[in-house]
């Protein structure tokens, strides 16, 4: 590297033609502004499986399965169209509350506090970015074992936190909006 020429930033543009390979990926690639965010990074890498994303969300920040110790997760979570046409896991009611998994607060009683997760799980035109549809079909999917990297735990925090502060903070400096929300708990499943 010390040898390498970099060139400052105020001498233009490069001729594409005269770049390496090396550096003209490394051009395509802050083009693409993908450097500025880890999370479009690991948006854009596919694990081989019919999930998208199979780890917590702070590990889905740093890169998913690369670091997981411990026997391999099960990756194998449903969507709420199938959970809302088939048998639910054992201990899990259609006609139970939202608020018996996920507590709600003043602001959230009369809408997700008052509807069962069936209603949830086939969608409410109140339910911003389906956030509610999704937590009850990943809670469904961890109750069902079919996806063993998430924890009911892990889903009431991101609920709590994202009825209480608008957002849902994965680690330490990263906030997730609702469409941040959505997006990764959506990957989780088929």
């Amino acid at each position: 590297m010390a040898t390498e020429h970099q060139p400052d930033a105020d001498t233009g543009p490069t001729d594409p033609a005269t770049l390496t390979p090396r550096g003209a990926a490394r051009r395509r690639f802050t083009r693409a502004g993908v450097a500025a965010s880890g999370v479009l990074l690991t948006l854009q890498s596919q694990p081989g499986m019919a999930c998208e994303v199979c780890t917590t969300p702070s590990g889905y920040l740093s890169g998913g399965l690369q670091s997981f110790r411990g026997p391999k997760p099960v990756c194998a979570g449903r969507n709420a169209r199938y959970w809302a046409s088939h048998s639910w896991p054992t201990g899990c009611s259609k006609e139970a509350l939202f608020t018996k998994v996920f507590a709600c607060d003043a602001m959230t009683a009369k809408t997700y506090g008052s509807s069962t997760q069936l209603a949830m799980i086939q969608g409410k035109s109140w339910d911003t970015y389906s956030i509610g549809k999704l937590l009850v079909a990943c809670y469904l999917n961890v109750r069902a074992g079919i996806s063993t990297f998430q924890t009911v735990p892990m889903l009431q925090k991101i609920w709590s936190e994202y009825q209480s502060k608008g957002y849902y903070t994965p680690t330490a400096g990263v906030r997730w909006n609702a469409a941040q929300i959505a997006n990764y708990l959506q990957r989780t499943m088929e």
